[in-house]
């Protein structure tokens, strides 16, 4: 503590407690982060006077989003989207991405959102090498929709032997075939056809 002294009443005499809390990114994992609160015995004074516990949270933040990007780029890398794809959807200047990967330069922060965004419903992509049509945006949502339903139901508790997606151009089709054995299907129809242009 030696050299510090009140901000307040310009007092040393000062007692440090440090407490810890965790700090949270969206995505990116959290973080335990130590805190210093400070009293000063002459006036009274409380609390960060310092400004060292917002410094250090902004940094674990950017840390952590950071870290976050680089998982996110290596995760497409591996499922063979190049980042000159991602680039182009997000209109970014050439070899953002490779400075942002190696943590030669600092992402945005509406870099990162958009880097969420893209993690969480890759499709986009396509929509965006699309031009973003709305059309097939519209098909492309969902049949990826449809797609993560299917995974998540218990078709053979269900009565269904099967079930499946069809995707035409312009179409997308939930199809459900059921047991012929008198087991009852959760859906009147064994077909739900969506007509993506009709969303």
């Amino acid at each position: 503590m030696s050299n510090l002294v009140c901000p307040v009443c310009g007092s040393p005499n000062l007692t440090q407690h440090s407490f810890f809390e965790t700090i949270s990114e969206s995505l990116g994992g959290h973080v335990q982060l130590e805190k210093k609160n400070y009293i000063c015995a002459e006036c009274g004074s409380e609390g960060d006077l310092f400004s060292e516990n917002e410094e250090a949270a902004e940094f674990a933040i950017a840390k952590l989003r950071e870290d976050l990007v680089v998982s996110i780029l290596e995760d497409f890398t591996k499922n063979n989207v190049s980042l000159a794809a991602i680039e182009r959807a997000l209109e970014l200047p050439q070899r953002t991405l490779t400075k942002w990967k190696t943590k030669s330069s600092n992402p945005s922060a509406a870099g990162v959102s958009l880097l969420k965004f893209l993690k969480i419903f890759p499709w986009l992509l396509e929509v965006a090498e699309n031009g973003f049509e709305y059309g097939l945006s519209q098909k492309l949502y969902l049949e990826n929709a449809l797609k993560t339903f299917m995974q998540k139901m218990a078709f053979e508790e269900s009565g269904f032997r099967s079930a499946g997606v069809i995707t035409t151009a312009n179409t997308t089709v939930l199809y459900f075939q059921t047991q012929k054995n008198g087991a009852t299907p959760i859906f009147a129809d064994e077909r739900v056809h969506i007509e993506a242009r009709g969303v």
